[in-house]
């Protein structure tokens, strides 16, 4: 694996969580597209790829060649994979 591939698996798991946002900010619930499955479906997925990206990134910033493109990755990774866990704790500690 390279630091691209890292790199993607991060942006995507941040495209789904736009995603996930903006589904969950579409109006009532009545009128949405989406409903609890698709949420589900769309938080667990970004989890999903966010923490493999994570992993992956820093499989590449612990080389002693490796540039600042996987740092970033490796920071924009567990910036999200945080966010997304802090949200399950929150939850989990509310329900």
């Amino acid at each position: 694996m390279n630091t691209v591939t890292a790199n993607t698996f991060v942006l995507l798991g941040w495209g789904i969580t736009a995603a996930l946002i903006y589904s969950l900010l579409s109006g009532p619930f009545d009128g949405r597209m989406c409903e609890s499955t698709c949420f589900s479906m769309l938080y667990w997925g970004a989890l999903v790829l966010a923490v493999f990206g994570s992993l992956l990134s820093l499989m590449q910033a612990i080389k002693p060649n490796s540039g600042i493109f996987s740092k970033l990755g490796l920071i924009l990774g567990l910036f999200l994979t945080a966010k997304l866990v802090g949200v399950m704790v929150i939850g989990t500690m509310a329900g």
